[in-house]
């Protein structure tokens, strides 16, 4: 008898776990529709809600609202952004302790035959404790300056 109830105690919480890991992603999902969503209208105001701590990061924000907004269609153009939400684990790196949750979209220029430019990195982290409705990193572009000309 004490085995059966402990057979189903670890059968519920294993169901548990995997449905609280479904949702998360579903919130990570959501939260990166908004993001794009956002980039796309050029709405600061709601480029900023979904950022942690955005009011302590004005000029990165706006400045990279900016940029993503003015090469939208550029870098969307094979229509990727909501269609290939892939969804990552990784730590932290400078509290190997601290998991987190991140999208990235790595975009290379299609014109450049020379191969100098590296290409544009867009990294979204989630960290659960701030809200998986709420990106963790501010800065979310690599190699952006000069990736344009």
């Amino acid at each position: 008898m004490k085995s059966a109830i402990l057979y189903l105690v670890l059968l519920l919480f294993c169901i548990s776990c995997v449905s609280q890991d479904q949702k998360d992603k579903e919130q990570i999902k959501e939260t990166v529709v908004e993001y794009w969503k956002s980039v796309k209208c050029n709405d600061l105001q709601s480029y900023n809600n979904l950022i942690y701590n955005s009011e302590n990061y004005p000029g990165v924000t706006a400045s990279e609202l900016f940029f993503l907004n003015k090469h939208y269609n550029e870098i969307n153009s094979k229509k990727h952004f909501l269609n290939n939400i892939i969804i990552k684990d990784t730590i932290d790196a400078f509290v190997p302790s601290v998991k987190m949750k991140y999208v990235q979209y790595t975009y290379k220029k299609e014109n450049d035959t020379t191969y100098l430019k590296k290409p544009l990195v867009i990294t979204l982290m989630f960290y659960k404790p701030n809200g998986l409705n709420k990106i963790s990193n501010p800065g979310v572009l690599e190699n952006h300056i000069g990736w344009d000309k």
